[in-house]
């Protein structure tokens, strides 16, 4: 996961790069493009067999839009960009992904990995302030539309020595449309942030309660 993440985002930069220098003396600095790394915390309520552990990392890149706000130093942005988020279980694996409501089952055995992977196309819009000119306080609004879910189970499932590879590149229930408010505080291209999702990740009722809290770095080297 680690390597495909570190791979996505260096072919996002470099086209994104690429994108910049034929942009106009006009245009420059309208349009930024970034990468975020993250840690998802879960705020909504437990669920039977569902836990997730403490460390849950994902990542996200995008392009953004600037608007300068009456000559001033602060701007507007709206943009686009893609988010995955990966929710990794304590002592459980997801056995039912295709039921009318998802279900989970504990491991009391030994495994190497259970998670659920989630990712996102995302259309963010944002408020940009500039403090003496190297500091920045960003607030935003980020509208999240599902493109895949899938799960991920590798490790023991019954008392023997066998491993158990068990997949799903599809899963039931989850919300299609998500909503997330942001806050990112930077210095120059560096930034950190804070993003809460305030809808399900699944329907209400169907899934988990999965609510994250995203706690991250992020750079706008362009």
């Amino acid at each position: 996961m680690k390597k495909t993440s570190f791979l996505v985002i260096a072919l996002f930069l470099l086209v994104n790069f690429a994108q910049a220098q034929l942009l106009s003396e006009r245009t420059k600095g309208l349009v930024v493009i970034g990468a975020e790394m993250f840690t998802d915390f879960n705020t909504g309520e437990a669920y039977e067999n569902f836990t997730l552990r403490d460390i849950n990392q994902g990542f996200s890149a995008y392009t953004m839009f600037n608007f300068q706000i009456n000559k001033s130093h602060h701007f507007a942005s709206i943009g686009a960009g893609f988010t995955s988020h990966n929710f990794y279980m304590k002592d459980a694996y997801l056995s039912r992904p295709y039921y009318d409501v998802t279900e989970f089952d504990q491991v009391p055995y030994e495994y190497d990995k259970s998670k659920i992977n989630v990712n996102y196309v995302d259309i963010p819009i944002e408020m940009n302030f500039r403090i003496k000119n190297m500091f920045k306080i960003t607030a935003g609004f980020k509208f999240g539309i599902l493109t895949t879910g899938k799960s991920k189970y590798v490790g023991k499932l019954y008392n023997d020595a066998k491993t158990y590879r068990v997949k799903y590149c599809r899963i039931n229930n989850l919300e299609k449309y998500v909503y997330s408010l942001t806050l990112k505080v930077a210095y120059r291209s560096v930034y950190v942030f804070g993003t809460y999702q305030f809808t399900d990740t699944f329907k209400n009722g169907l899934g988990p309660q999965i609510r994250p809290l995203s706690i991250g770095i992020g750079v706008r080297p362009f």
